[in-house]
């Protein structure tokens, strides 16, 4: 039987590390085919367990030894997938339960062309006035103007003064 292994759980990790402890990094790298067979597992331990969601091997710490799961992480992930079987299972069953998809403005964007396009002007104008708003003449106006005070960067342009009294300075 071939083991999916998908991400780690918080049990998983736990009993991994009570495996592990006191191993150096060379150790616990060459025992990690070991780890993920389940050889380094004491045989009489009935707690140990493997998850049935993320596939790696666990200590269950519940009273009655009940647990499928090594955290609550994967046992919301199994249900997720249990659901979604469900829905998929009723709907092959009977087609015409299922409710047609409704339509959306953004369904008659074709973004799959070559050159991607609306195919209803109606729904580019609904959709698209979100991101691409006209300006109005007033903030045009308050862009030239900060443009010509400020420059090309963002700083303001430094104020030019003249010196109208020449060397004389120090008289005063």
């Amino acid at each position: 039987m071939k083991i999916q292994y998908r991400e780690i759980g918080v049990g998983a990790i736990k009993y991994a590390k009570e495996l592990t402890d006191g191993m150096s990094q060379a150790e616990i790298e060459s025992n990690i085919a070991e780890l993920l067979l389940g050889e380094l597992n004491d045989p009489v331990d009935k707690r140990v367990k493997r998850c049935e969601y993320c596939g790696y091997w666990w200590r269950d710490d519940s009273l009655r030894n009940t647990k499928r799961t090594c955290s609550e992480d994967c046992r919301r992930s199994i249900k997720t997938l249990q659901r979604r079987k469900q829905r998929a299972d009723k709907v092959l069953l009977n087609p015409e339960l299922q409710t047609p998809k409704k339509h959306q403005l953004r369904d008659d964007y074709l973004w799959w062309l070559e050159y991607p396009c609306w195919a209803n002007e109606y729904s580019m104008l609904k959709y698209g006035w979100k991101f691409e708003r006209p300006m109005i003449v007033a903030k045009m106006d308050y862009v030239t103007n900060n443009d010509e005070m400020y420059g090309k960067g963002n700083r303001r342009k430094p104020r030019r003064t003249s010196d109208y009294h020449g060397d004389d300075k120090d008289k005063f």
